[in-house]
């Protein structure tokens, strides 16, 4: 052992070092020896300091002796260990034994036995030197204390040096010393005696001061107990002062007690004296003369209940931890006094009761919060309230009844007593005992009643949250029973009081306190329902409202806070969907769940007519307008119900947008001539700063017109959309939310936009598109310039790596819509440069397709960073733009996509095999490449997977081709078609009709039979039934004035004039599809015939649709000719007419003039003469406006969590819906379920296009959920197919929808004219 080192490590152990270690461990510990209550605990305590103790190894105690452990020790160990390695022995035996040898040889060495005899030497001398400060200090306070202590006291050791006393502490000086007493039981008889209430007064304070020097535990636990408790409250209730004053702080003294019992003992106590006060001792106070506050009773009773309250307040954050005893001992206490009312004198004033004095301490019943808030308490509550204690409950609600009915009276003094309350509050202490000059000291009458108003109000509010609490309605009040909506009517007229029309917000004034219980119950779903979803109560709550429409004479209208608390109601009843049917279509409305959008006397109709009327100052004049914080409170509460699909519905004949927008135009001009406004002084707004406030208030209403499809047109019909998309992107690049009661960003919002092309062209003019690609561009080959490098960027696993997906699904919901993919890249073609720079980075799409997705030179591959990524990346975006024909159809032939992937996959062979080699992204190219070959339902195609197989013999048993055709294991076997006639029920039904009996009663007795067959045995209902009963049910309709709505045409084509015109591009590639397709399914060969009736056929059709088109003078490249994409209408119609191109033309000419070919047959709207010229002007077809519209509304109603989803992942149900329509359900459907989709919509009715939809989205939920939550909801539903889905199964779901939306729907699609 080294003798040098431990004289070393003993030498730093001193005295000097150890007593400041030791005091500050003594100090921290001084709360838990106090709360040990003897001896002996806090002898266990010390002994299990370090298992109880959280921060034992932080004290400089401790500290010290670890450093000198290790000082000592250190080097001893480190000689073990050596020699234990040396020896190479002793590891057989086990770790264990190892640690126990080398510990039981240190513990025996000269080193510890010194160091411990050093320690022990030291720490003594410290404590000695602590020992003897304190008696030095405990023998100065001994002479002035000698007259407290009596005879037979023995004291406990005490830690007077720990002592922090204090002179504002409410116990006083002597109940705070720090020397403990522990009296025998005859020791507690002698200071019972003397607590009694016949001995003199200095001696009762003598023995309360004994009492205090005694811990609480040793208190309760004596068999006295009863007889100090009887002396504290004759205490507390003693004429003199300084005897009341000691009694009431040794009682907050014995509160900070850790014991529940003891806290439960003491309260009780305090609380039955406060009861005796009441009850035996005659009133204290009435409500005529009111109460002055410095009067030594009632300042006295004001402490008592004080501190009463206080523990009210505290009690809930611990006795969760207690005995359901202490909990109920507790409550019942409390309800006991609170309900106890003193006795009135005869022909006396009304005298007042605890619950007033608790309502001056707790105005808005904090306390009765806590109490309800956790389910533990608030059954305790509830119950004891409802068994015992109704009469509280019965006297708040008589009590504000009353004040409710006084409204009618003048209410000057009211408006005095209001904003007294609001300068003085009566809660401390030192409010009681330093009133001086200023200070408020007597409250009135009125005063006092209003305060128990407020307090019976909030608890109230607080009751109606809760069903139980509910249930205690209907409650008897002067023999008239009194319901919830009763007692909610009668706070509501509060709000129109008449000193409100000047008064800003107060918060103590009874409208704001009416408005925020009314706030309250409208967050709460269930008390939503039950309580504010009365048509009574939202009557009465927009009298104001109605009443400045139509003014009645000689009564003054609401003013302006009124208006604002009534706005601020109607906000958080339209934040909830609940609340929102509550404003549109009324009690009985929402009940049914079921949309009339013919009341016209709903809440919704009276809020938007006000706010229309206000924008365009058209209210009437006997009234000052209203100011600019009024009227925009009411358009954002309309703006709540119109960005919901329901809410525009109900709304858009009202027009707002165009007053919105009229608004705007206005406060835009007002902003322009104004000047600059300088840094305003706080609460002074100048008109300039107010008019700016005031139009982006404006924009941004208007702007949220967008999130709906239906409403995106009326946006795009102002002729503001630019000015809003530009706003949008301002508040979306800096990531700020849509609205107070919005919980999500405008995600949404935009993808709503980049559904049309005109919303794509106002994204590419407010830079917003450049600034998404410059973020993708640099998130995959940059890296963030603001971010610090701490170790190396790993490894991507995923294709789209984490950093990157955000952008990656932003681009995609940009991407979603074929018009809008249009607009961006028409006629726009690519740079493909010698060479590039790394500093060149792309800025539209059209750079992004060159960089990323058609990466075929050498020149691009070396300009990327992280080629296999980014190029993955891009292929990717590639795939899921090309599940959209049309889109592929242009990507092809402008940029020739698939010959592109074809020479890169040629490219990567083996040298000496020429055979492809199977890496990342030639598996993504033959994805792609087949993916966009093959046309087919989920089981008419197999698309190759994207990742190799677990299979390490073969990972990738699907063949590489860098050639076309594909190889023929990839299109799946169809069975020929059946020779063999098997007949049916609609078969049999359609070959007995005659020409002369297609009429009303024949469609009716079609669609019967069709709906039939397609539920019993939808293989029966082939593509040549169809088409024969097309044919006739067309015939049958065509004699339907309600079906015939576009005027019939003649064609004044020639087959010779035909022949010299050619289609597009985009057509001929479309033709090559469809035949492919025809051919697949067996339904027509592939033959230069066949191709040649097909193009026939288009070019009829375009044609004449020409002659239905008017020109217009539009920067839409949408616009701008004829119909740019594929007729997949037409196409599919000649598939299932066998490519019988006549007898298809003659099918088309005839169904042209039907109202449902507006919607399936997507060319025959384009740029035509039979709609508006605004909306055609607008570029947005119907199908999206209309039929989409109300697939979201019909999903939010219908399949709620679907449109949840939807909202989450930031894409729409009208995207896809509108993707799915265009191209006829190609790529998803298999062809017989194509085929039942036409059927469906042409013979059921149009609207059943609309019920198609929601019926694949809730046959979809499952996936759509969970690929919401996996973040790729966008890329599921684009690039799969919808499996398992058949018309027929989800017919009758189909027919509820049509008996509940018929009404809604229908009209709306057949009025073309009025979207």
């Amino acid at each position: 052992m080294s003798t040098p080192a431990s004289s070393s490590g003993m030498s730093s152990l001193k005295a000097q070092d150890v007593l400041p270690a030791l005091r500050q461990m003594m100090k921290n510990l001084e709360p838990n020896i106090r709360a040990s209550g003897s001896m002996d605990a806090a002898e266990d305590l010390m002994l299990h300091l370090e298992e109880r103790d959280p921060s034992f190894h932080r004290y400089e105690f401790v500290k010290l002796i670890r450093s000198n452990i290790e000082e000592s020790l250190g080097p001893l160990m480190d000689e073990e260990i050596e020699k234990y390695a040396r020896s190479g022995q002793a590891y057989d035996t086990g770790q264990d034994t190892v640690v126990q040898t080398m510990v039981a040889h240190l513990v025996n060495s000269p080193a510890y036995s010194n160091l411990t005899q050093q320690l022990m030497v030291e720490t003594k001398s410290a404590v000695d030197t602590l020992t003897r400060e304190f008696q030095e200090e405990q023998e100065a306070q001994q002479a002035l204390e000698s007259r407290v202590e009596g005879p037979g006291f023995r004291r406990a050791p005490s830690f007077g040096y720990l002592s922090q006393s204090s002179d504002n502490d409410s116990c006083g000086s002597s109940l705070n010393n720090s020397d403990f007493m522990f009296p025998n039981q005859k020791e507690f008889e002698q200071i019972g005696e003397k607590m009694d209430q016949r001995q003199p007064v200095q001696t009762r304070i003598e023995a309360i001061e004994q009492l205090g020097r005694i811990p609480p535990t040793e208190v309760l636990s004596s068999d006295n107990w009863s007889q100090l408790k009887k002396g504290l409250m004759d205490a507390l209730g003693d004429a003199n002062e300084q005897l009341a004053d000691k009694s009431l702080q040794l009682h907050a003294r014995m509160f900070s007690s850790s014991q529940h019992s003891m806290n439960r003992e003491v309260y009780t106590s305090l609380v039955e004296h406060l009861n005796m006060q009441f009850t035996y001792k005659g009133q204290k106070g009435d409500l005529k003369t009111g109460l002055d506050v410095t009067s030594p009773s009632a300042c006295r009773l004001l402490r008592r209940f004080r501190l009463m309250n206080e523990f009210m307040c505290v009690v809930p954050s611990y006795w969760i931890r207690c005995p359901d005893k202490f909990l109920e001992e507790v409550i019942d206490s409390t309800l006991y006094l609170l309900h106890t009312h003193p006795t009135k004198a005869l022909g006396g004033a009304e005298p007042l009761t605890p619950v007033h004095y608790l309502a001056m301490l707790d105005k808005k019943a904090g306390w009765f919060k806590k109490w309800m808030h956790g389910n533990y308490s608030r059954t305790v509550v509830l119950r004891m309230l409802k068994e015992k204690y109704r009469a509280l409950i019965d006297n708040a609600v008589k009590k504000s009844l009353e004040f409710c009915e006084s409204r009618k009276q003048p209410h000057s003094l009211l408006d005095e007593v209001t904003s007294a309350l609001q300068r003085e509050s009566i809660s401390t202490d030192s409010q009681l005992q330093n009133v001086g000059e200023g200070k408020r000291t007597t409250y009135a009458g009125p005063e006092l009643e209003y305060i128990y108003f407020i307090h019976s109000l909030c608890m109230l509010g607080r009751m109606l949250l809760y069903s139980k609490g509910r249930a205690f309605f209907p409650i008897k009040v002067k023999d008239k029973e009194v319901k919830v909506t009763d007692l909610l009517v009668s706070f509501v007229q509060l709000l129109s009081l008449p000193n409100q029309s000047t008064r800003p917000y107060t918060g103590l004034d009874a409208a704001s306190l009416v408005a925020d219980v009314l706030k309250m119950i409208a967050g709460c779903e269930a008390a939503l329902v039950e309580c504010l979803c009365k048509d009574a109560v939202v009557s009465v709550l927009l009298e104001p409202v109605k009443a400045r429409l139509k003014p009645t004479k000689g009564k003054k209208a609401a003013g302006e806070a009124t208006l604002l608390h009534i706005a601020d109601i109607l906000s958080c009843l339209a934040s909830s969907q609940t609340g929102r049917r509550m404003l549109l279509y009324g009690e009985a409305g929402n009940k049914a769940g079921k949309p009339n959008r013919n009341i016209s006397s709903t809440a919704a109709h009276t809020i938007v007519e006000f706010a229309t009327r206000a924008l365009s100052s058209t209210l009437p004049s006997e009234e000052s307008s209203p100011s600019y914080e009024v009227v925009g409170a009411y358009v954002f509460v309309c703006r709540q119900l119109y960005s919901t699909c329901e809410g525009l519905s109900v709304m858009h004949s009202y027009k707002l947008h165009a007053c919105i927008a009229e608004a705007w135009r206005m406060a835009s001009h007002e902003a322009d001539i104004a000047t600059t406004p300088l840094p305003a002084v706080e609460g002074d707004q100048t008109d300039s700063r107010r008019v700016l406030l005031w139009e982006e208030s404006l924009i941004d209403n208007l702007l949220n017109f967008a999130a709906t499809p239906k409403g995106l047109l009326l946006l795009q019909q102002t002729g503001h959309i630019n000015e809003c998309v530009d706003y949008m992107y301002a508040r979306y690049a800096k990531k700020l939310q849509v609205s107070k009661h919005e919980k999500f960003g405008y995600g949404v919002m935009v993808t709503q936009v980049a559904a049309t092309a005109p919303g794509m062209v106002a994204l590419q003019s407010t830079g917003f598109i450049k600034a998404l690609v410059n973020e993708l561009w640099t998130q995959l080959e940059c890296g963030r310039d603001d971010v610090r490098v701490i170790r190396p960027t790993p490894i991507p696993v995923d294709p789209i790596d984490r950093t990157a997906h955000k952008s990656f699904t932003a681009v995609l919901n940009l991407l979603s819509s074929f018009p809008a993919v249009y607009e961006a890249l028409a006629e726009q073609k690519l740079q493909n440069a010698v060479s590039y720079t790394f500093r060149d980075m792309p800025n539209d799409m059209v750079g992004l397709i060159e960089r990323l997705i058609l990466v075929d030179t050498p020149a691009k591959m070396h300009a990327l960073f992280n080629y296999e990524q980014s190029h993955t990346f891009g292929l990717r975006v590639l795939s899921v733009m090309c599940s959209c024909l049309d889109t592929f159809l242009l990507l092809e032939t402008q940029y020739k996509v698939q010959e592109s992937l074809l020479g890169c996959q040629a490219e990567n062979v083996k040298e000496e095999s020429n055979e492809l080699i199977i890496d990342a992204l030639s598996v993504e190219r033959n994805h792609v490449l087949v993916r966009t070959y093959l046309i087919g339902g989920p089981s008419e195609r197999k698309l190759p997977p994207r990742v190799l197989l677990e299979d390490g013999r073969d990972p990738y048993p699907f063949p590489l081709f860098s050639s076309f055709p594909i190889p023929k294991s990839y299109p799946t076997t169809m069975a020929g078609r059946s020779a063999m006639k098997q007949d049916s029920e609609l078969s049999r039904y359609l070959s007995q009709t005659k020409t002369a009996e297609k009429n009303q009663a024949w469609l009716d007795g079609c669609r019967k039979a069709f709906c039939k067959v397609l539920t019993s045995k939808p293989d029966l209902a082939k593509a040549n039934v169809l088409v024969d009963m097309l044919e006739k049910v067309v015939q049958g309709q065509i004699k339907v004035q309600e079906e015939t709505i576009f005027p019939k045409v003649d064609y004044k084509g020639s087959d010779k004039g035909l022949k010299s015109q050619s289609l597009s591009a985009v057509q001929q590639l479309g033709v090559q599809l469809t035949i492919r397709y025809g051919t697949h399914l067996n339904l027509v060969k592939n033959s230069k015939d066949t191709k040649e009736q097909l193009s026939h056929l288009l070019k009829q059709v375009r044609f004449f649709l020409r002659q239905q088109q008017r020109n217009i003078d539009c920067q839409l490249r949408l616009l701008q000719g004829e119909y740019v994409g594929h007729d997949w209408f037409t196409s599919t119609l000649f598939l299932m007419m066998m490519g019988k191109s006549e007898r298809c033309w003659n099918f088309l000419l005839k169904f042209s003039t039907l109202l449902s070919s507006g919607y399936l047959w997507m060319p025959r709207l384009h740029a035509s003469a039979h709609l508006p010229v605004p909306l055609t002007v607008s570029g947005i077809h119907p199908v999206y406006y209309c039929s989409a519209h109300y697939v979201e509304l019909i999903l939010q109603a219908e399949v709620p969590a679907v449109a949840s989803a939807f909202r989450m992942s930031g894409y729409t149900p009208s995207q896809i819906c509108q993707h799915w329509l265009r191209q006829c359900f190609w790529n998803y459907l298999d062809w017989l379920e194509i085929c039942h989709y036409l059927c469906t919509c042409i013979v059921l009715g149009v609207d059943y296009q609309v019920y198609t939809c929601v019926a694949i989205l809730r046959h979809l939920t499952h996936d759509i959920l969970q690929h919401t939550q996996n973040q790729d909801l966008q890329v599921f539903l684009k690039e799969q197919p919808i499996p398992g889905f058949r018309v027929g199964e989800h017919l009758e779901f189909m027919q509820q929808l049509e008996e509940r939306y018929r009404q809604t729907v229908q009209p709306d699609m057949r009025n073309l004219a009025k979207p």
